[in-house]
């Protein structure tokens, strides 16, 4: 299995590169060595972020400068390369400029006298004679490729992280056997356990910071208003479909669409028609929420034409953007680590412990007092001796 590990990669890879020369350096993503920077640079300062009081928010902030510092680098290099590029073609155009108007005068003499062959040579001579970039297309190209092999070598890498997590925790037998080899490799006991949280997440950031400065501050607020909205109108739609209001409704429910399924639900039947009376009010509350989503951003693109504008919308947008992705991730961590003492939960601290910032948002998350009385710990079975312990926490 880590043979075709290493092969998926390397096919991954190939075509990557070769996306990129075709695509060229100035068009192509440069997410992937920005992550890749950015992680190397988090675990090489890591350890010394992660001695202070707030080590974890100093760890995310490290994160999002480097990101946008490596980004903003990468960007001035793309606009030197396409200008150079662009005044070789003009210089291009004007060295082949006789020869497109005597392909064309031929073309016209050709249609004038119905030589159809002629015609046709002609119009193929003429498809030949390009603009060329000449050794800065090249070097465009090259960059490219390199570009989109480092991409493609970190989404990957990413996906396998996840993957190779995933089966870890998961104890699904015939998985674990299929990739015990790479499991067992000193290299993902090493190197491994360090990357599994923090490529993953830094490649959350580096696309949150993208997506927020291409769309501009008033998509992202649209974005989290939206999202907010989504999330009140679930807890609504929830709590009308259990209150008196719909009663009559649920028992409806039970006696017509669910009575044939009586048997099989028995005294989950109810449960069953509140959440589905709860799914209609959402899906007919969030239609009017997704259409403003849609159309509300596109009232600030003609201000987006303004250069100055843009750049400042979207430094904003990737600012906070990338600040709602941490609080997420932040809240997701904080949730999880009320059944760090769980005995499912070992390998993964083992996991969590290791990674710079995935520590910070699991075992240092500032958020983890606002759930430590959440019911999860009853729902996986928490032993007496285990719940007293994590009266303690926080």
């Amino acid at each position: 299995m880590s043979a075709l590990l290493i092969i998926a990669v390397c096919i991954g890879v190939a075509i990557g590169a070769a996306v990129g020369f075709f695509r060229k350096f100035t068009k192509t993503s440069f997410c992937g060595v920005t992550a890749l920077v950015t992680v190397l640079a988090v675990r090489a300062l890591g350890g010394a972020v992660k001695k202070t009081s707030g080590g974890y928010g100093l760890a995310m902030i490290l994160s999002a400068v480097i990101i946008l510092m490596v980004l903003s680098a990468v960007k001035a290099l793309k606009k030197l390369l396409e200008r150079a590029v662009e005044a070789r073609k003009k210089l291009s155009h004007y060295e082949r400029y006789d020869d497109k108007e005597e392909n064309q005068a031929l073309i016209l003499a050709a249609v004038d006298s119905g030589d159809r062959k002629q015609y046709k040579r002609e119009l193929k001579k003429g498809k030949k004679i390009k603009e060329s970039a000449g050794g800065w297309g090249v070097l465009d190209g090259v960059l490219g490729s390199v570009n989109g092999a480092f991409n493609a070598l970190v989404g990957l890498g990413a996906v396998i992280l996840c993957l190779l997590t995933f089966i870890d925790l998961s104890h699904i037998g015939f998985l674990q056997s299929a990739f015990s080899a790479p499991l067992a490799s000193a290299s993902w006991k090493g190197l491994g356990h360090c990357l599994a949280f923090d490529l993953p997440l830094v490649c959350v950031l580096a696309l949150s910071l993208r997506a927020g400065y291409n769309s501009g501050i008033s998509s992202v607020i649209c974005l989290v208003v939206v999202l907010g909205l989504l999330v009140g109108f679930g807890f609504a739609s929830w709590a009308i479909a259990c209150s008196d209001a719909c009663a009559g409704a649920v028992s409806g429910l039970q006696n017509g669409l669910l009575a044939s399924f009586a048997g099989t639900l028995g005294d989950k039947t109810a449960v069953v028609a509140r959440v589905i009376i709860a799914l209609i009010i959402f899906l007919l509350s969030a239609v009017f929420v997704i259409i403003a989503g849609i159309f509300l951003p596109k009232l600030t693109e003609k201000f987006r034409e303004n250069k100055v504008f843009t750049a400042v919308d979207g430094v904003i947008g990737a600012i906070v953007l990338c600040a709602v992705m941490a609080v997420i991730l932040t809240a997701v961590g904080g949730v999880a680590y009320t059944l760090h003492d769980l005995d499912f939960m070992a390998e993964f601290n083992g996991y969590a412990f290791y990674s710079r910032l995935g520590d910070g948002m699991y075992s240092h998350s500032p958020m983890a007092s606002l759930f430590k009385n959440l019911p999860l710990r009853g729902w996986f079975g928490a032993l007496p001796e285990q719940a007293a312990v994590a009266a303690l926490i926080g």
